[in-house]
């Protein structure tokens, strides 16, 4: 009689973890409206479940247990909460897989004790603490995922899903598990293996995707960064341009006075501080493109500020065969990192030669500058352990990618070269 009454026991308290676990892993609240209509879907089914005992036998409703219970189940968190028919499912079938916890422990019970009852008890109190913790500790978490994104509840869901129809399967519609078979038997550890390996590959295609996007990310901050000091540097020009021209009619009378005094050398020195003065506001004509030579006339200026010489070459058209947005982000960062490196040296001869040729509808671009310390390459580009460097490399890599062109980067006696051609 005692077992009978655990066994009745046993089996309320796991059908009640199984629909409230699978409501709340999906996000349903937690709240006594939620209660009362999972409540109330427990008590059909369990009508229909002793219905269905009364009328068959026990086998046959054991077998169609995932009918009776788990479909409806299913189909009332998809239909009533609206959440999608997958993720209804998944959770289901995490949830059937959290109860096989308090199986494994009654069963152990069981093996020590060699008593039914023990077996049932400890399947109650198991069940009971297992949904405790899952609802404090697991439930916030699993709503996340399944909130977020389809792909992750793929991800976690997988495991559960191939154990579900496993388990049912070898133990449910048939007694093949427990057969002297040994293939059955190590059956279970192919799936399980299979199962490792497909969820590894999803896993780290997701973590790829991710990585992919948080690079692109950094690539993005990184390119405003630089159109934000591109801005900075045209506005810093225009003001002391406008500032220039406001005082141009001064300059001029000062100039007219030195010359009217006969003070040739100094009207001729005045002029050409002058002229140095106009040269930072001035964009200078390297080639027709007019995104090129901003982008050069602006990192000339910068090289010049820093006593640094910088050589130019190009011969290009107006129309480049690659998006001028593209390649002008690459030209800056090259710029950008050329500049840093040369920055770092000691010495006095600080040079920076910039190539730019087309030809036959092929672009080559070719940047070369002394350095002092050598980079460390890994697969033929160059990285850096420092915080914050490294950013420009990527995103020259991600735009060449984007273009199919080819990047080669190389080291010449102490010469660092970066040839690009699109």
């Amino acid at each position: 009689m005692l077992v009978q009454i655990l066994s009745f026991i046993h089996n309320l308290t796991t059908m009640l973890f199984g629909i409230y676990i699978s409501a709340f892993f999906l996000g349903v609240k937690q709240n006594r409206k939620n209660i009362a209509k999972l409540f109330l879907l427990f008590a059909c089914e369990g009508i229909v479940y002793i219905i269905s005992y009364l009328i068959l036998d026990v086998t046959i409703t054991d077998r169609l247990y995932a009918i009776i219970i788990h479909l409806p189940l299913i189909l009332f968190l998809t239909l009533y909460y609206k959440y999608p028919f997958i993720s209804s499912c998944i959770s289901v079938f995490s949830a059937y897989l959290c109860c096989q916890l308090s199986n494994w422990i009654g069963l152990l019970a069981l093996e020590i004790t060699g008593r039914q009852w023990c077996y049932y008890t400890f399947r109650i109190l198991t069940t009971c603490i297992s949904f405790f913790l899952l609802c404090r500790f697991v439930c916030r978490t699993t709503e996340t995922i399944f909130a977020r994104d389809t792909r992750e509840a793929y991800i976690i869901g997988f495991l559960p899903t191939v154990y579900y129809f496993f388990d049912y399967s070898f133990t449910k519609l048939s007694n093949l598990l427990y057969s002297d078979n040994k293939a059955v038997v190590e059956f279970m550890g192919f799936i399980f293996c299979i199962s490792y390996f497909a969820f590894l590959f999803i896993y780290f295609r997701e973590h790829e995707k991710k990585q992919k996007f948080k690079q692109y990310s950094e690539l993005m901050k990184m390119q405003l960064l630089s159109i934000e000091k591109e801005i900075e540097q045209v506005k810093y020009s225009k003001q002391k341009l406008s500032i220039l021209r406001h005082d141009m009619r001064h300059h001029l009378n000062i100039i007219l006075t030195q010359l009217q005094n006969n003070n040739t050398e100094k009207a001729i020195a005045y002029i050409e501080e002058i002229g140095n003065n106009y040269d930072d506001t001035i964009i200078a004509d390297y080639c027709k493109n007019e995104m090129i030579n901003s982008v050069i006339s602006i990192y000339h200026a910068r090289f010049d500020d820093r006593k640094i010489t910088f050589n130019c070459n190009v011969s290009i058209g107006e129309t480049l065969p690659c998006p001028d947005t593209a390649i002008c982000t690459i030209l800056s960062n090259a710029l950008e990192n050329a500049m840093h490196a040369l920055e770092e040296m000691d010495t006095e001869e600080k040079w920076a030669s910039l190539t730019i040729s087309e030809k036959k509808n092929h672009l080559l671009l070719q940047i070369e500058n002394p350095i002092v310390q050598i980079p460390r390459f890994v697969d033929g580009v160059p990285t850096s352990d420092k915080k914050g460097h490294g950013i420009g490399v990527k995103s020259i890599i991600y735009y060449a990618e984007q273009l199919n062109a080819q990047c080669h980067f190389s080291l010449t006696d102490n010469t660092f070269i970066l040839r690009i051609i699109i």
